[in-house]
């Protein structure tokens, strides 16, 4: 206490003698006025600067929290890139359309060369003979790079959506070999067995010939049938069909595929010849206007004799 009472005192003194050598101005009234108005307006602009700073905090924040979710969460910015990806498709009129990648679209597998190892086994799992003899009249399978193309063998499936793609080929892949493959993936999607090969005549000309055994649920009438052949009593439709056709982009390790990411380059119609034998589709290619349709009909004539 006594340390107190002395330090209040020394305070006392001190404003005492402070107090002692002040002079009152003759202005003391007008001083005090303009003292209090330069206080006044001091007080006001620390006002406004508190209220800006005031202002400027929410206004931080939402900054912050904005470059927060661009910044900090990658992987809500790289799903946010996903959902607005689109593909440009053919809707069920023909016409090109933007859609998202949740739209469903054929795909195939990898083609899978068929030897006498295969065969039976992909016979098998497809639910048809492979009738694609090496010689028939004057045709034999074609060649490339002095090899012969003996027929391959691929899977279709018709409901898979754009961005699931990458992660089914290898899935697709793998049934046309396993068994086991084949049926766990067919109760998910509705495969389809396609063989392709390719005959030439020896003359420049070249015949592009499909098989494949459609399920019920991929079965569906033609409207664009443009003629009706009749071939050794089997009746052959010609369609025609008008086709996007797309540049191709690089996925990774040397592999291709259609870029649908982009516009098509072109729309280009083509025709195709069509038959059904014992439950079994045969296709062949005629090309983009009816010119070699004798040449074709020649092939299927002398093909229809094998079955």
């Amino acid at each position: 206490m006594r340390n107190n009472d002395n330090l209040d005192n020394v305070i006392k003194s001190a404003i005492d003698d402070n107090i002692s050598y002040i002079e009152p101005s003759r202005d003391i009234f007008n001083e005090a006025w303009n003292k209090k108005e330069k206080e006044m307006c001091k007080k006001e602009k620390i006002n406004m600067k508190h209220m800006k700073k005031v202002a400027l905090v929410p206004a931080c924040l939402i900054t912050l929290s904005i470059l927060g979710v661009f910044t900090f969460s990658s992987g809500a910015r790289v799903a946010a890139e996903e959902m607005l990806k689109t593909i440009f498709y053919p809707d069920k009129y023909g016409n090109v359309v933007e859609n998202s990648q949740e739209t469903k679209i054929p795909v195939y597998s990898a083609p899978i060369p068929i030897d006498d190892e295969n065969k039976s086994d992909i016979e098998r799992r497809f639910g048809f003979k492979v009738n694609l003899p090496e010689k028939f009249g004057k045709y034999i399978y074609s060649k490339e790079n002095d090899e012969v193309r003996v027929p391959y063998a691929r899977i279709r499936v018709e409901n898979v959506k754009y961005k699931e793609i990458d992660s089914i080929m290898h899935e697709l892949i793998k049934a046309v070999y396993d068994d086991t493959a084949y049926k766990k993936l067919n109760k998910k999607y509705k495969l389809i067995g396609n063989v392709d090969s390719k005959y030439t005549d020896g003359q420049g000309n070249e015949f592009w010939l499909t098989l494949m055994k459609e399920n019920e649920d991929s079965k569906e009438d033609n409207e664009n049938i443009e003629q009706e052949i009749t071939i050794d009593d089997i009746v052959c439709k010609i369609i025609k069909e008008s086709q996007p056709e797309y540049n191709m982009k690089e996925v990774g390790n040397g592999v291709s595929r259609t870029d649908m990411e982009s516009k098509p380059v072109d729309i280009v119609t083509k025709y195709n010849m069509e038959w059904e034998y014992d439950g079994v589709k045969y296709y062949i290619y005629v090309g983009k206007d009816l010119s070699k349709i004798n040449e074709i009909k020649e092939f299927v004539s002398e093909y229809i004799k094998v079955l």
